[in-house]
């Protein structure tokens, strides 16, 4: 039976009751994080280097107020080994993982996530492999496939084997390592043994067959792999069940679904309805029908009615209670076309420019020798905020080869590749327990302070908390149980801080017990990794030969940070700084301090309202962007570091500072209605305000890890076959598109003829790119 539907159908109370449960599941915001490293394999005396990029589900978009992420190291006992803060700004975060000489070789794992993210059932954590060899004991890189041990996975459509009607059941077929193992047969026999089937598997060891099973019939899927037969039992075909088929990529521009319902079913469904739902989160499309005496039921749906996106197919009785469900790709996109080329070079310094699409995006690089052995190319931006979000044991996706060139060929190796995977989201917990939102959404972390002594009318007193190098100058009120709370704060690992009490003009001793809250966060999903014991395999003769590189116990050389080309405005230190691009610079004169002597005078002279009720500092644009009014408020940089208020501009005097950038429209990605940018560069004499009251001093502990400029590692030789195995060119984090896609950095030249650079980013539109290639320099 053939049927046409369209989103034309009139709603039904349980159509409209099952888009509440899914509106409902998938209410709270979700975090997305996708993290490229500088390599996958790293010696023990080598940090890991990292650019993450948080994506907001809902909106397709960076997560601009995503702030505190959390990163933990984890060893292949599932112990963790370290755990740090990182700050996100705007949608991404960078950072380092120093390893150390204790650590055996072997797997390891970084598990990224934030404390929102313990809302929810599902895991919503990023889960990056690692590769660590301590080259001073017992050093080992294993490579290639090991045959010592075959799986044979399979996977009926719609989750059950269904007796008695045509079923489709993917394959996979892995190493013990799960690397993807080519057959030079696949079969499918009966419980005599005998062939029925051969099964078409592809280089990536996906596959698939149809089968109408015998309920009294044992079936096994045997291949054939250097000679030597694996098999698999299929499960049980069940008397009672119903398949579902959904292919998005036979008929342009439409979604063929077909509905296999064994007839115990048929026959306790009866005459009543069943829903099709096809979700992608909250969004979602139901439809009502009924199920036919025939064996199958088609529906040719438009593809218009979907969510663009990996989307969930479920099939629900009148009950609502799952029958069958099965993830599809509705209208993938293809990846965007990046162009990198050779600008100058000469034998210390290579100068590569790019252009992209993407525009005003943030890209992070890495570079390494073209025969470079330290890359995963599986683990993309594609895979991590396209496909893994929906995957259930989502820790390996190839997900480039499937959006680089979209046509029937690769639409259907994507849709092999989802036929044989599980949805991360069980109908049962959609149906019965949405999330409530018991943890906060950090956003910095928090000092809460009492004074251990007592203080009459605690309304006339303020805590006055100052650091020079946390760049904090914050004033607070105490409450009647002598507490006083500081929200918000941006403070690095380390920062001192100094506390004072006022009374009016006064400064008074102090005495009190401050608290840091926010910074330590536990996951309560840590990342178990699964116990695989690989007995050893023949080393395969065509691989080439392992080489560890040499390296030096010594202080890392600095290299430069990336500095994006511009033009010279004079003397100014900070004008190719990231980010200053778009910004008008001025070296501080003493002009400016004759005729602005405090740095607020010299921002309202700029286009800004400065309004100071006594605790508070706001500053506010002077254009009204919103429809109801709203007041538009600048981003602030102190020294590079965001400030989350303006309360430090309090008192600051302009002869303080060095060098001061602004641009009241420049357009800054946020939800909070942001738009213009004040960048302030102090004196490197400023050592704030000079007070000669008493002070007590506190050292904040496990606050946000501070970024760092890229280190090297101090290599023996660069021309060495160690180095070209696992050395490290260059790791260039912060890179930034212009207004028409386009980009330039520079590396230094390690004797290297070829370079491979592996690029990704994220535009401020959500659009993202992901994309590996090989620069010849000679």
């Amino acid at each position: 039976m053939a049927v046409l539907f369209s989103t034309t159908v009139n709603a039904q109370d349980k159509k409209e009751h099952i888009s509440k449960l899914l509106s409902d599941y998938f209410f709270l915001e979700r975090e997305n994080i996708h993290v490229q490293l500088d390599k996958d394999v790293f010696m023990t005396n080598e940090a890991v280097w990292f650019k993450g990029y948080v994506y907001h589900r809902k909106t397709g978009k960076p997560f601009y107020s995503c702030v505190n992420i959390f990163v933990s190291l984890i060893d292949e006992e599932g112990k963790i080994l370290q755990n740090d803060l990182l700050y996100g700004d705007i949608g991404s975060f960078s950072g380092k993982l120093d390893l150390g000489d204790e650590l055996k070789s072997g797997k390891y794992y970084l598990q990224f996530y934030t404390n929102w993210m313990n809302n929810f059932k599902e895991d919503e954590s990023f889960i990056r492999e690692i590769t660590v060899i301590n080259p001073t004991i017992s050093p080992s890189f294993s490579r290639g496939i090991n045959y010592s041990d075959i799986n044979i996975n399979l996977f009926p459509e719609g989750g059950t084997l269904v007796a008695g009607v045509n079923n489709v059941v993917g394959v996979t077929i892995a190493d013990c390592n799960n690397t993807p193992v080519s057959a030079t047969e696949v079969y499918l026999t009966n419980s005599s043994g005998e062939k029925i089937k051969s099964v078409s598997v592809n280089e990536s060891g996906y596959g698939r067959f149809t089968i109408i099973p015998e309920a009294t019939e044992t079936y096994k899927v045997v291949a054939n792999i250097k000679n030597t037969p694996h098999e698999q039992q299929l499960e049980r075909a069940q008397l009672k069940g119903a398949s579902l088929e959904v292919n998005s990529y036979v008929l342009a521009e439409k979604v063929i679904v077909k509905v296999r319902a064994s007839d115990v079913l048929k026959k306790e469904i009866g005459t009543d309805a069943v829903y099709l739902v096809a979700h992608k989160d909250e969004k979602s499309s139901v439809f009502k029908f009924n199920l036919s005496e025939e064996t199958e039921v088609n529906m040719i749906l438009n593809i218009s009615d979907f969510s663009t996106g990996l989307n969930t197919f479920r099939l629900l009785d009148s009950n609502l209670d799952e029958l069958a469900y099965r993830l599809a790709y509705i209208q993938p996109d293809k990846t965007l076309p990046l162009d990198i080329q050779k600008k100058k070079f000469d034998k210390e310094i290579a100068e590569l420019t790019g252009k992209s699409p993407l525009k005003n995006a943030k890209l992070s690089v890495t570079i390494l020798p073209d025969n470079t052995m330290a890359l995963k190319e599986h683990n993309d931006m594609y895979g991590s905020l396209l496909l893994a979000p929906y995957i259930e044991n989502n820790r390996r996706i190839d997900a480039k080869k499937y959006f680089k060139e979209v046509n029937r060929k690769t639409l259907y190796e994507l849709d092999l590749f989802l036929l044989t995977n599980k949805s991360k989201y069980a109908w049962r917990n959609i149906k019965s327990s949405p999330p409530e939102s018991n943890y906060t959404f950090d956003m910095g972390i928090t000092i809460k302070g009492t004074l251990n002594q007592k203080i009459r009318n605690t309304d006339k007193y303020r805590i006055n908390a100052t650091s020079i190098g946390g760049i904090l100058d914050e004033t607070v009120g105490i409450n009647d149980k002598n507490e006083f709370i500081l929200d918000h704060m941006v403070l690095a690992d380390s920062t001192k801080i100094d506390f004072s009490l006022i009374n009016g003009d006064k400064r008074e001793a102090i005495k009190l017990y401050p608290q840091v809250f926010n910074n330590i966060r536990r996951y309560n999903k840590p990342y178990i990794p699964e116990t695989v014991s690989c007995k050893p395999s023949e080393t395969d003769s065509t691989l080439p030969e392992v080489v560890f590189p040499g390296i030096v116990d010594m202080d890392a050389i600095i290299l430069d940070e990336v500095e994006l080309t511009g033009q010279t405005r004079g003397e100014l230190k900070y004008e190719t700084s990231f980010g200053n691009a778009q910004l008008r610079g001025y070296k501080i004169s003493e002009d400016e301090t004759v005729n602005f002597f405090y740095i607020l005078d010299l921002i309202r002279y700029h286009g800004f309202d400065v309004e100071d009720d006594g605790m508070n500092i706001n500053v506010y644009g002077r254009t009204v962007n919103t429809i109801n009014g709203q007041r538009s408020s600048p981003m602030l940089y102190v020294n590079n570091v965001r400030q989350l208020t303006f309360d430090f501009l309090r008192g600051m005097q302009t002869a303080d500072v060095d060098e001061f950038y602004v641009n009241q429209h420049a357009i800054v990605p946020s939800v909070d209605n942001k738009m213009g940018i004040i960048k302030i560069y102090m004196r490197t004499d400023f050592t704030g305000k000079k007070n000669k009251k008493t002070s007590t001093d506190f050292i904040i502990t496990d606050g946000f890890q501070q970024v760092e400029p890229f280190k090297n590692t101090e290599y023996f030789t660069t021309y060495s076959k160690g180095f070209e195995n696992f050395g490290v060119i260059d790791w260039e984090p912060l890179i930034t598109s212009d207004e028409k896609g386009e980009f330039s950095f520079e590396i230094p030249y390690t004797g290297q003829d070829a370079v491979r650079i592996l690029i990704e980013g994220m535009s401020p539109e959500g659009n993202i790119i992901s994309e590996t290639k090989t620069i010849y320099l000679n």
